[in-house]
């Protein structure tokens, strides 16, 4: 038998080392079967075997010294396996060797420190292990050697220096800890096609013309390597381009200035300067010979103006984040990502953006934009998957035409001035996950036919004017996958509905985070979100997919609140403050055991606090303050963190951490009317505000008499009551900027 394949078939078990013996042996295919297990021979092996593919198994052990005894190897594939220690040095003897790939394995030490016999090689890949130390310059004097990858590694020297170089045409030297410079006789490696030193902690300064002797060279990147430096040459009348050139990318790199060789790169698809340092404006001299441009990044700079789009092609046009002024300046149909956020954009959107037929992405929040929205945006691309205009001027009505915007996922038009009602053909929107209008002026009832979408995660109705209750109890919308809902400083009234929370079942459900945190939205956009929580306001600016966010501040709810709220075992924050709510606190808020913030504030609630509420550990921030509770606080866990603030205006309540010690039966020793604890002492501090603003407004005699008064008599508890009434109404109206 001179060749086995058993590639691709499923095996299992061990297999036997004797088969690498085999005398006229000279081909072997194992590759394909991940639970193969297995080990190479580990002394006297030698075997005319030519071929050998094992990548993809659950071989194991080292790689040993023996394997330079196999004369006769050419190929070597032994990639996504579970090999360890160190790459031997026999290497070099495997003369007739054409490529040898040893990725992502468990590989560890230093690259061996010379080797010269491998004349015929070429292909290396060490890629995905753990290899320490230097690049030894070796790697680019082997005569044949055409790819080399040793990305994704651990390497944390300066690249040797090296003379006599080789015809490689790919390096890829990416995702290590590689430092100090690039050295000089990298530029003369003529026939590079491919060049790869993205996140390093390469510094230094590199001259644009450096790169003119790479005439072949067509891809580039150099990113994310933030100590790393660019300059043009300064004679600048040496003519120099890189006309193979069709990916650049430079993000995260100190770059000043478009760089020099691009003026002439007419085969350049994508280029990404983002991160930069470039200032002033994308000038028609710079883009000109751009015309097979498709991608285009940008943002983070300092740009100022745009002169043109001369881009045809364009499809990704990202200009987040500069300080870009003027009017819209509309890109080309093909663009399918059109970022503008986050700079100095004035005056309407153009109605020819609907022109835009093909766009999936388009962002202009953050700007300084006025005027109507267009009335064709929701509906001029079937495609369109994110809509973002927040924090603009814009004004009118959200026009009723979204129901060809079967692609749309996230609608945010939070701070403008829009008006009317929420345009009912969101509800054919069957895959929107987010609905962020909060900030405005719509006047609506709450939309309980959003609740038929089946992904809705996301629902800000803030600050607006909608009104009355929340769906009815015979309602069939399920919000089933609602997991942030903010219905904060509205005009909302009614009970707190228990049918539309049986409902909510990503809220009950605790999600674990799998792979490292996951956050809502995709690759061009990241969606945001403002949450009240621990007594202010936070931005999110990104939003995990595990937070949960309940917040109904500021309306006109009355009646109980739902025992059935203790199911939302995942839910965060929940902020039910500045309403009439009644009742007890629910005993079972206490089994809500991811809760970090919880804010009962400025409602009607009386009865004790539930000792249940001891087992929310997690709890951060806790607000009962201005409530009718009574009886002894809880001590023990989260409890012992919070202070008099978390319980003032409760004039029955007792113990730590108020100055009122309760008697045996956990009632106040002192009776109310002349109590001494900090919850009279504030409102006395806040009534005593009060007359002397009266004193003002009524004139200084009046406004002194009547103060003369209550220092003769006391305070009375009618005249008391209405203050903290006032006072209630007041901070209900109270809209989030006084807040911030």
């Amino acid at each position: 038998m001179t060749a086995l394949d058993l590639s691709g078939a499923s095996l299992q078990g061990n297999f036997p080392d004797e088969i690498f013996r085999l005398p006229n042996h000279q081909a072997l295919y194992l590759y394909g079967n991940s639970k193969l297990t297995g080990y190479l021979p580990n002394s006297n092996w030698s075997s005319p075997l030519r071929k050998l593919y094992l990548s993809s198994t659950n071989f194991a052990g080292k790689i040993p010294d023996s394997i330079g005894n196999l004369l006769f190897l050419e190929i070597v594939h032994i990639e996504g396996c579970s090999f360890t220690g160190s790459i031997p040095t026999s290497i070099g003897n495997l003369t007739r060797a054409t490529e040898i790939v040893f990725a992502s394995n468990h590989l560890t030490g230093h690259l061996p420190h010379h080797v010269s016999g491998l004349s015929y090689l070429t292909t290396l890949d060490l890629s995905g292990n753990s290899l320490q130390g230097r690049v030894t310059s070796w790697l680019f004097t082997l005569p044949s050697l055409v790819s080399l990858d040793l990305s994704n590694n651990m390497l944390n020297g300066p690249i040797n220096p090296f003379q006599s170089p080789n015809s490689l045409q790919e390096v890829r030297l990416q995702k290590n800890e590689i430092h100090g410079t690039i050295p000089s006789s990298i530029f003369q490696l003529v026939n590079l096609t491919y060049l790869d030193l993205t996140s390093n902690n390469l510094s230094g300064t590199v001259k644009f013309d450096m790169f003119s002797k790479l005439q072949s060279l067509q891809y580039l990147y150099l990113s994310n390597n933030s100590l790393l430096s660019f300059t043009s040459s300064s004679n600048m009348d040496i003519k120099y381009s890189l006309p193979s050139l069709q990916e650049l990318n430079l993000s995260n790199c100190n770059v000043n200035q478009f760089p020099s060789f691009l003026r002439n790169s007419e085969k350049l698809t994508s280029l990404d300067l983002s991160n930069g340092r470039i200032h002033g404006r994308i000038s028609k001299h710079d883009s000109e010979g751009w015309k097979s441009l498709f991608d285009l990044h940008l943002s983070n700079n300092f740009l100022t103006h745009i002169e043109l789009h001369p881009w045809q092609n364009i499809t990704i046009l990202d200009l987040r984040n500069n300080k870009i002024q003027g009017s819209i300046l509309v890109p080309p149909p093909s663009t399918q990502v059109f970022l503008v956020s986050n700079n100095k954009l004035s005056g309407q959107i153009p109605p020819s953006i609907c022109s835009l037929s093909s766009l999936q992405y388009f962002s202009l929040s953050h700007n300084n934009l006025s005027g109507t929205i267009p009335s064709c945006l929701g509906n001029f691309s079937t495609q369109l998957i994110i809509l973002d205009l927040k924090n603009n001027s814009l004004e009118g009505h959200i026009h009723d035409t979204f129901a060809n915007a079967s692609s749309l996922r996230s609608l945010d038009l939070n701070s403008n001035k829009l008006e009317g009602p929420l345009p009912r053909s969101l509800a054919n929107c069957s895959v929107l996950q987010v609905v962020n209008v909060g900030n405005n002026m719509i006047s609506d009832r709450f939309p309980c036919w959003l609740g038929y979408l089946p992904v809705l995660k996301i629902l800000v109705l803030r600050s607006n004017r909608f009104y009355g209750p929340l769906c009815k109890s015979n309602s069939t919308f399920t919000f089933q996958a609602l997991q942030i809902i903010d219905l904060s400083h509205n005009e909302f009234t009614g009970f707190l509905p228990r049918t539309i929370f049986v409902s909510m079942e990503t809220i009950k459900n605790v999600e674990e985070m799998e792979f490292g945190p996951q956050y809502i939205g995709g690759f061009y956009y990241k969606d945001s979100v403002t949450v009240a929580m621990k007594g202010r306001d936070v931005l999110l600016y990104k939003i995990l997919r595990i937070f949960r966010a309940m917040d109904f501040l500021s309306n006109r709810f009355n009646g109980e609140i739902p025992e059935v709220l203790g199911n939302f075992k995942s839910l965060k924050v929940l902020n039910l403050s500045h309403n009439g709510l009644t009742g007890n606190i629910p005993v079972s808020l206490g089994i809500m055991t991811a809760l970090e913030s919880l804010d009962l504030s400025f409602n009607k609630l009386h009865g004790r606090i539930p000792e249940q509420l001891l087992g929310i550990t997690d709890l951060a921030s806790l607000n009962l303050s201005y409530n009718r509770l009574r009886g002894r606080i809880p001590r023990g866990n989260q409890f012992n963190t919070f202070d008099n603030d978390s319980y003032i205006g409760n004039i029955h309540l007792c113990g730590e951490p108020l100055t009122v010690t309760c008697s045996n039966d956990g009632v106040p020793k002192a009776p109310p009317s002349a109590s001494t604890d900090h919850e009279e002492d504030e409102i006395a501090s806040w009534f005593d505000w009060k007359v002397a603003k009266l004193g003002f407004a009524s004139g200084v005699v009046i406004g002194l008499s009547i103060g003369y008064i209550l220092l003769s008599i006391g305070r009375p508890r009618w005249l008391v009551k209405m203050v903290e009434r006032d006072q209630q109404k007041k901070v209900r109206r109270r809209r989030p900027s006084d807040r911030m």
